[in-house]
């Protein structure tokens, strides 16, 4: 935390600096379409007016942002008047020659200030630019004394490039207060985000409260054990600390109409058919028999997937009539994701739908289950969307499809003539890391990086430019297994649900370096609302290198635009301005902990810390017979002995090599024959994530690279804890140029644990040669 609240003091101290250098005077994000600087500022004082050309109560309600900032923070009562004065107004103004929806124009001059938009919303949107032009401390909750209310005079025309434009906040596996969400909307507002969607039901919890199925809450919303597990054991409530919660309807209903004068739209969503223990926990009978015809013993096996049996449909009918009555939003989620569908192949009742349905799949079951309650959700005047698992078995006629493993659920859908929100795991999902730092919290898994967001381009490659209008968006997710407080949460959403909300909304994208100048003055706009937000702004990279001609290693730096200087340290102190600054690739001929920070104005903004290890086998040419996962090689096929360690609690730190389902088989040249007394294998064992340890590990040496002798077999390893294992193998000197390790993957994950049935993971760090 003092790390933190150092780089914070660092931030704000060099914001003007940072606008000096990228030449940047007006901090507006999202960055508008087209801004036009123009002589002189315009200041709000109390003789300010407002006026309205037109009488429109939702003009009030998207000018209420600036007058109740305004009160807050200046004291000052912004007052509206029926005829214009000669200066020092505030025009509003609706007009029928701005088109778009969320356009907008506004003119700031040094007598005046004009909005005109064609809708409420653009009228909203262009208060929130203004805003942006004032002092910082227009976010304060409290009056501020000694402040000009001053705006830069700029001429600005601005639309969003796309209509959606969101964040999804998982309230199932963590309950989130309720005053969480009207602040999320708050926050949302002032980047010019329009969507929030609500994952209201998981098998971790229901948070929507029904009237018809009371079990729901009282059943539904609490669990057992730690807060990560699924166990309902109900004959032992009583003794039981449960974790949990759930909304009112009465609460989701003022939280809608608190959203809609921000105008945003609130997406619920109900997990269907997968993803229910919690619903299935309180209404067993809704879900599948086994294959006998007999139910599930209750509580020890309850299911995750509905059955697809009558009264399922008129269960989730009911709970949907109301989420609907709560919810007026155009679109239902329905989710249809990750469903196994293992019960449906055995259920006498899912065999008999299939017969009687004429499916000749469980997918085309699915596909059956999705339509069905499509229809019924259309048939109120509303529209559903899925996650791209919807896809399978045919897509229902007027679905929405959420594209969230990648890009290809967006282009199935485009090509089917469906509409697409984009959300793709490796720049939308904000449960990753955001940086390689060692002390940041946990997190799912991942690292998506605020440059990485900010590269994001919604629109995939090779679309017709009827595909590219069915794009509507993109959006931000939180999914919360690992985020159990609201301070975690904002602190995975900002600041990269603020280079989302620019993704989504510019269409005069900046370069990243000019956002960056742009971010720290916005910093201290949230800090003004005490959001608990990252520094991680850059994306440093340490990588190593091996000379092809003296073999020697060389840690190099990258990721950091021109214009900063960096400074390093190899004692693991935080670099200063004192420092050795960094010009060139540095030599590394020892165990070192290398530190590069980026020093600005004598002031470290941001730095990483990378621990190098020397051996024989650092930096020797080395060999995969099976390349690493493309989700965890960002090291490259060398990471295994590049000479970083990568770390002892996390394994998506960029240096840990991940494979799934598959063997790790590595062979490194020593140059030379030599002799080999001890192997060093470093693996991460972590069952909740997948990662499995090996069932066995061989060392084969070799003079020639062709023929190996096995020297050494282990299958004797600690399993108890997560993270870092380490297995040391002594050879008493044996003589080998080449070296073989191969880590046979342990297979299938066993019965009883996450993720039973699929391939576990096999993590491999630095294996070292001594």
């Amino acid at each position: 935390m003092l790390k933190r609240l150092i780089s914070v003091t660092c931030l704000f101290a060099i914001i003007s600096l940072f606008q000096t250098t990228f030449g940047q005077s007006v901090n507006i994000i999202p960055y508008p379409n087209s801004i036009k600087k123009l002589p002189g500022e315009f200041t709000i004082n109390r003789s300010t007016r407002l006026v309205y050309s037109n009488a429109h109560k939702e003009i009030a309600v998207a000018v209420a942002p600036l007058i109740l900032k305004l009160q807050k923070a200046a004291a000052i009562d912004l007052k509206s008047t029926g005829k214009k004065p000669q200066n020092n107004f505030i025009a509003i103004e609706l007009v029928d020659s701005i088109t778009q929806p969320e356009a907008y124009h506004l003119t700031v001059n040094p007598t005046n200030i004009q909005i005109e938009a064609g809708t409420p919303a653009g009228i909203f949107y262009a208060i929130q630019s203004l805003l942006q032009l004032l002092p910082v401390e227009i976010e304060s909750a409290n009056p501020v004394k000694n402040v000009q209310w001053k705006a830069a005079a700029v001429e600005i025309n601005d639309a969003p490039t796309f209509s959606y434009r969101g964040l999804m906040l998982d309230v199932a596996r963590h309950f989130m207060p309720y005053n969480f969400l009207e602040k999320m909307v708050d926050l949302m507002a002032m980047q010019k985000m329009n969507t929030l969607h609500l994952h209201l039901t998981d098998s971790q919890g229901w948070r929507f409260e029904s009237k018809k199925y009371p079990k729901l809450t009282e059943i539904g919303a609490y669990r057992k054990g730690t807060p990560l597990n699924t166990t309902y054991d109900y004959a032992s409530r009583p003794n039981d600390t449960l974790y949990g919660g759930y909304y009112t309807q009465n609460e989701l209903k003022k939280l809608v109409a608190y959203a809609q004068s921000k105008f945003i739209t609130i997406i619920p969503e109900i997990e269907m058919p997968a993803h229910s223990k919690a619903a299935l926990a309180s209404y067993p009978e809704l879900a599948c028999l086994d294959s006998l015809g007999h139910r599930f013993q209750y509580p020890s096996q309850i299911q995750d997937e509905y059955c697809t049996k009558d009264s399922t449909f008129t269960f989730l009918t009911d709970i949907l009539t109301e989420v609907m009555d709560v919810f007026p939003s155009k679109y239902i989620h329905i989710a249809g994701d990750e469903a196994s569908k293992v019960n449906w192949r055995k259920c006498p009742i899912c065999l008999k739908r299939m017969k009687d349905e004429n499916l000749s799949s469980v997918e085309e079951l699915q596909s059956y289950f999705i339509r069905r309650i499509e229809k019924f959700v259309n048939e109120k005047g509303r529209n559903i969307i899925g996650w791209d698992e919807i896809l399978e078995g045919g897509l229902a006629p007027n679905a929405t499809v959420m594209s969230w493993r990648g890009v290809q659920g967006g282009i199935d859908a485009t090509k089917l003539g469906h509409k697409a929100i984009m959300t793709p795991g490796d720049y939308c999902y904000f449960d990753h890391y955001q940086s390689v730092d060692p002390t940041e919290p946990p997190a799912f898994g991942g690292l998506t990086t605020l440059a990485t967001v900010y590269s994001y381009n919604p629109i995939p490659a090779g679309l017709t430019a009827a595909q590219t209008k069915l794009i509507t968006g993109t959006q931000g997710n939180l999914w919360t297994e690992y985020v159990p407080t609201t301070t975690q949460a904002e602190y995975m959403y900002f600041p990269r649900s603020v280079a989302l909300a620019e993704v989504a909304w510019s269409q005069n994208k900046q370069p990243y370096n000019q956002f960056v100048a742009r971010l720290l003055n916005y910093l201290k706009r949230l800090a003004e609302h005490q959001v608990n937000y990252s520094t991680h702004l850059f994306d440093i990279k340490i990588n190593a290198i091996t000379d092809s001609v003296t073999r020697q290693l060389k840690a190099v730096v990258e990721g950091i635009p021109d214009g900063y200087d960096i400074y390093y340290t190899t004692d693991g102190s935080m670099p200063a301005a004192i420092s050795a600054k960094y010009t060139v690739p540095l030599t590394i001929n020892g165990n070192v902990n290398l530190n590069v920070g980026i020093i600005y104005n004598g002031l470290l903004v941001d730095d990483v810390q990378k621990t190098f290890s020397i051996n024989k086998a650092t930096g020797q040419p080395s060999f995969l017979k099976t390349p690493p996962s493309r989700y965890y090689n960002k090291g490259g096929n060398h990471a295994w002995n590049n000479g970083i360690v990568g770390s002892d609690n996390r394994y998506n730190d960029g240096e840990w090599l991940g494979w799934s389902g598959q063997d790790f088989e590595g062979t490194v040249d020593l140059g030379t024959t030599q002799d080999i007394n001890v192997v060093t294998a470093r693996f991460f064992n972590k069952l909740s994530d997948w990662i499995y340890m090996p069932q066995w590990v061989t060392v084969s040496v070799s003079d020639d690279g062709i023929n190996f002798t096995e020297v050494a077999k282990n299958t004797n390893f600690q399993t108890n804890k997560d993270g870092l294992q380490v297995l040391k193998i002594g050879l008493n000197a044996i003589k080998g140029r080449y070296v073989k390790i191969i880590a046979k993957c342990a297979g299938a994950i066993p019965k009883g644990n996450n993720g039973e049935g699929n391939s576990a993971w096999l993590f491999v760090d630095e294996i070292k040669v001594e």
